[in-house]
């Protein structure tokens, strides 16, 4: 018999943890710590689909269109600022569901190809490169909203926790910290969508997949890991926004460099055995290129006209240019300000609305000195970890572009130039949980007693100086220049001391669920009051005016032209009636050569524009008091309208009624707007 004493109850709860969480032999996560979290979250976005919650910002019709309370708003209110989602997306997504979900939109005269640019949803193979609108074309928009929104969650959420415990195996609850805390990123929430949160997932999961590719014996485990980021890949490039695609994608191919370094094939065998384990994911890579290029082939004309376009064109950023933009990196760095409780959309010396003011907390930059310390610490050991090498470099290579100048021929080089320097913010909000991760999983290896536990406290308290020290500067900037920023992010001492425990925290085996923690405080404070949470979507075809210009059409099909505001051509988009209004990815042929025959202002509507009227006299003179917004002068009695245009839906009053039948005036809410049927001069007289 055994004179050791039983366990207590707390002992066994204990030891029964660690053998639920013990790695494989080969130092990756068991099935039950990779699974469960990404499963929890999983049930939870199905539940809100269900129930078609999801923190679209369409309820912002509702302030014109509705009285009191609205039923649908549960929590928060509409960011007015996210047009792009509740006016451009949402409305284009409404105008497919009311026309079958079409691969051609027939709103615009000509038609607009609906499977390259505004990612919507259609009847069409290239679905399989959508998976966040696969909702839309199974339950319709209510749920369909709900579905597009937590699927971008979901896997940025699920791709964050797989790479910090495929790092650090037995702390799933620190991985899951983490994973939430690069969810609530702001620039993740103001620029919430599958454009955004693509770009940050899949880099994160590409990682995750070289990992395994190295470390997992199993060709079927490296296969589905392989798929995966292949598949995944050919999603993020059906995005096609380059400025947000290209800064993730920078650090995954720094990181997957250092981890081929890292395996030190210096032998033909080692070589040969090294390039066998990655097969997978390299020939993933090739059928995601090969899927993304039969898809563009597909839309080829679409794709040639999206890219010959005026704006936005072919832009080329020089190197250095935050110096210009943000001098004092109060915008860049600022995260722990935000904008999160802003109550109007105004500028700020954060930038000069709230989402263009969305940054990422730098973890990458506060602890960059960590990162130098390992790497001599592991040239002390002998080994020199080229992993944490090449993350640092990365730190560097994005710094220098932002802050140093000169070097623009290397910068086009690596197509950095097409990158704007604030959504260079995408690299950071990427490096968050690699280098919080890397830092963690440096902490828990071994010390040497001679000299690794004591500097590495120094290096930790070093990096807590460092960054109270850079948010000093900044608060003393944002006194300097706009302490009205201060008034409105009231909880900015709290993301700040959050911050700083996380920062220093991390460096310490028995504290990484508690830095972790912490960054989940951090980021909660900075990113997690952004978006409302919303019942369904608000469909602008249910409004009184909505319904009598499908009425109308509906008697007696026509084209239509919106007179007033974007809520105009928001209504006639929602609708689905053909109509010279609407946000155009590029110009249809067909439209422009009815409003503009002879092309002589195709400098003005040759964009990704939105398409709006006001009241004028003869033909339509096209102006850009926007560089994204085309308006045009309309005169019902022009030969344009009398030619092409059969109805009139204005929010504008005009006085006297030439060639103007009016068929109704409407009143709702706030709102009021008047419907017309073009007529001959003749007619309009006789009336």
């Amino acid at each position: 018999m055994s004179d050791r004493p039983p366990l207590t109850r707390g002992a066994r709860i204990a030891a029964r943890y660690r053998s639920l969480i013990e790695p494989t032999i080969y130092g990756l996560p068991n099935i039950r710590v990779l699974a469960w979290f990404p499963l929890l979250v999983g049930v939870g976005a199905l539940v809100l689909v269900v129930l078609q919650v999801s923190g679209t910002s369409s309820g912002a019709y509702w302030t014109l269109f509705g009285t009191g309370e609205d039923p649908d708003l549960l929590i928060g209110g509409p960011r007015i600022i996210r047009s792009d989602e509740w006016i451009v997306h949402q409305g284009w997504v409404i105008s497919q569901w009311r026309q079958g979900f079409p691969v051609v939109n027939e709103t615009f005269p000509g038609g607009m190809a609906t499977t390259l640019g505004f990612d919507l949803p259609a009847w069409d193979w290239s679905m399989i490169l959508r998976p966040q609108l696969w909702g839309y074309l199974l339950f319709g928009p209510d749920a369909g909203i709900a579905w597009e929104w937590w699927t971008p969650a979901f896997l940025l959420v699920a791709s964050t926790y797989s790479l910090v415990v495929t790092l650090l195996p037995r702390r799933p609850m620190m991985a899951a910290f983490v994973a939430c805390a690069v969810f609530f990123t702001p620039i993740f929430q103001w620029w919430y969508g599958s454009t955004s949160m693509f770009a940050g997932a899949w880099p994160i999961l590409a990682i995750t997949a070289t990992l395994w590719m190295l470390r997992a014996p199993q060709l079927w485990v490296r296969i589905l890991w392989a798929v995966a980021a292949g598949w995944f890949g050919a999603c993020l490039a059906a995005t096609l926004y380059v400025p947000f695609i290209l800064p993730g994608a920078v650090v995954f191919l720094f990181f997957f460099v250092g981890a081929v370094l890292q395996e030190r094939a210096r032998t033909k065998a080692a070589v040969i055995s090294l390039v066998r384990r990655l097969s997978p994911l390299l020939l993933a890579g090739v059928g995601a290129l090969g899927l993304v290029l039969a898809w563009i082939a597909d839309n080829r004309a679409a794709a040639v006209a999206m890219t010959s376009t005026v704006y936005p064109g072919q832009r080329s950023e020089s190197t250095g240019a935050l110096l210009l933009q943000d001098p004092h990196a109060i915008g860049f760095a600022g995260a722990v300000w935000g904008q999160t409780f802003a109550t109007t959309d105004g500028p700020s010396v954060l930038g000069p609305n709230a989402s263009e003011a969305a940054t990422a907390l730098l973890i990458g930059v506060f602890l960059l000195p960590g990162l130098v310390w390992f790497v001599i610490r592991s040239a002390r050991r002998g080994r020199v970890d080229f992993v944490l090498l090449m993350v640092g470099a990365v730190v560097l290579l994005v710094l220098a572009y932002l802050f140093v100048p000169g070097w623009d021929p290397l910068a086009r080089l690596l197509m950095f130039d097409r990158v704007t320097a604030s959504r260079f913010r995408m690299a950071f909000a990427v490096l968050i949980p690699v280098v919080f991760a890397l830092v963690a999983r440096e902490a828990e290896r071994p010390e040497e007693p001679a000299w690794g536990p004591r500097t590495t406290r120094w290096v930790a308290l070093g990096s807590v100086l460092m960054t109270a020290g850079i948010h000093v500067l900044l608060l003393l900037g944002i006194i300097a220049a706009d302490d009205g920023v201060l008034a409105v992010a009231v909880l900015w001492p709290v993301a700040l001391v959050a911050l700083l425990v996380a920062i220093g925290l991390v460096f310490f085996r028995t504290a990484l669920t508690a830095a972790a923690a912490a960054l989940l405080v951090a980021a909660t404070v900075t990113g997690a009051a952004v978006n409302p949470l919303y019942l369904g979507a608000f469909d602008l075809g249910g409004t009184d005016v909505g319904s009598a210009v499908l009425a109308t059409d509906a008697e007696e099909p026509g084209t239509w032209v919106g007179i007033g505001s974007d809520v105009v051509m928001g209504v006639l988009m929602e609708t689905g009636v053909r109509a010279y209004a609407g946000v155009q990815p590029y110009p249809p042929t067909r439209m422009w050569q009815d409003i503009d025959p002879g092309g002589d202002q195709e400098q003005a509507w040759n964009r990704l524009a939105h398409v709006r009227w006001t009241w004028g006299e003869g033909e339509p003179q096209l102006s850009n008091p926007y560089p994204d917004v085309v308006l045009g002068t309309f005169d019902p009695c022009s030969d344009f309208a009398q030619q092409h245009v059969d109805y009139v839906l204005a929010e504008e009053t005009i006085s006297g009624g030439d060639c103007l039948d009016p068929i109704d005036d409407i009143v709702q809410g706030a709102s009021r707007m008047q419907l017309f049927r073009v007529v001959a001069p003749a007619e309009a007289v006789a009336g």
